[in-house]
């Protein structure tokens, strides 16, 4: 008699959730925002980072110039930007409408006045509408500047030697020419090796120390360290909001007319916990297949972590029906519930992880029930779960549940139902 009446309770209560789909969508779509919001921040798209356009108008056409334009498309500055050659004109056009990063004008007798004597004015024209692209490359055009001034000073005869080009009775330099070229830049770059580029750091690669390990891969893993928090929430919202039902029981004289019912208001009650577990669990699927489908949590474990946040999920259901029965009037139960929930989210690692918590705080979280649900669900999608530890968090979850549970029998079958 009490199994089918739990079953009928469970039923009915079941087909009113599923009369309120605002809620069920906050419930069930919780899990999937997020998960979709962490898949789209981690994945960064197709991969590629942000690439620029730079225009470069070579009014020089020297040697040095060239070298200039060709170092801007190659090396790192060649995986941030598109080189484009233009004239300063048609530049200045696609630059003002906003078509490019930057324009920057090599003007005429640029080599000239790099090799020999005399200045010359580079110009870099930016897209105000962009700030980081067209700042790295004023970065690196300083640096350039910086390295053709000293470049000059210590290569500058040889350098103007080759831009000057072979005799005009010949195609090539002589090979006697090219040894003493080559002779003359070695013997000044090592003579002034030790001051051009000195050691400033020491790099020592140090292997990581096993004993400093986790062990547990999928804790680093962005989606598996935030999803177990985001599931708690939803459950969390879904202890809150279904624990009001006592209230609608008792308008409506759902509950009186329960008290004389041949079956005991316990079964009344596990009815109602059997409907709130079935919602529970729903959540917790649909959460879990997020981290399988996304996040890499291993399949095997997906049961058990399906388990374990349903019998963690109850005991929460129950601990707010609770509160709603010591509660004065619906109203007083929702502000009630309320300032238990959100606190309990701060702490407990749903609004925040544990490992992006201060350690004070997150010592804390980790001891309320939420908090300690979160910590072994995340053990076990990061498929290290630890059998005793397990078993010492469904005690400390689960005997206060039961002892909360006998105590909300007790006043739904006296103080609260006399109010």
């Amino acid at each position: 008699m009490n199994g089918r009446f739990i079953g009928i309770t469970a039923a009915k209560d079941l087909r009113r959730r599923l009369a309120d789909p605002a809620a069920l969508v906050m419930w069930f779509g919780l899990p999937l925002a997020i998960g979709a919001m962490i898949v789209a921040l981690s994945s960064g798209g197709d991969g590629a980072g942000p690439r620029g356009r730079l225009l470069v108008a070579d009014e020089d056409e020297s040697f040095v110039s060239g070298m200039l334009a060709g170092a801007a498309g190659q090396g790192p500055l060649g995986e941030l930007f598109d080189l484009t050659p233009v004239d300063r004109d048609e530049g200045r056009r696609i630059v003002d409408a906003g078509d490019a990063s930057a324009l920057l004008i090599l003007p005429a007798g640029l080599q000239e006045a790099v090799l020999g004597e005399g200045t010359v004015e580079i110009r870099l024209v930016t897209n105000p509408a962009q700030r980081i692209l067209p700042g790295m490359l004023e970065e690196a055009l300083e640096i350039v500047v910086e390295a053709a001034f000293y470049g000059e000073r210590v290569l500058g005869e040889p350098a103007r030697r080759i831009a000057d080009g072979p005799p005009p009775d010949s195609d090539f330099f002589s090979n006697d020419t090219i040894v003493e070229l080559s002779t003359t830049i070695n013997t000044r770059v090592r003579e002034l090796g030790d001051t051009l580029a000195p050691p400033v750091l020491t790099v020592e690669h140090v292997a990581p120390d096993e004993s400093d390990a986790s062990g547990t891969p999928g804790f680093g893993d962005l989606g598996l360290i935030v999803l177990p928090g985001v599931i708690f929430m939803s459950i969390l919202f879904i202890g809150q909001g279904l624990s009001s039902d006592v209230w609608e029981e008792k308008r409506f004289g759902t509950l009186r007319r329960a008290v004389f019912a041949p079956p005991s208001m316990s079964a009344f009650l596990a009815g109602k916990l059997l409907a709130g577990a079935g919602l529970v669990g729903a959540v917790a699927l649909v959460g879990i297949a997020v981290g399988v489908v996304f996040f890499d949590l291993p399949l095997p474990h997906a049961p058990l972590a399906i388990v374990w946040t349903t019998f963690a999920g109850v005991a929460l259901l129950v601990y707010f029906v609770l509160l709603q029965l010591v509660a004065s009037s619906p109203r007083a139960g929702n502000v009630l519930t309320t300032l238990v929930v959100f606190p309990a989210m701060m702490l407990g690692g749903s609004f925040f992880p544990f490992e992006a918590m201060p350690a004070w705080m997150a010592a804390i979280g980790r001891w309320t029930p939420n908090g300690i649900a979160v910590v072994r669900l995340k053990e076990i999608v990061a498929a290290a779960p630890d059998a005793a530890g397990l078993l010492t968090a469904a005690l400390a979850i689960g005997l206060p549940a039961l002892a909360a549970g006998a105590l909300c029998g007790r006043l739904l079958r006296g103080a609260f139902l006399m109010r």
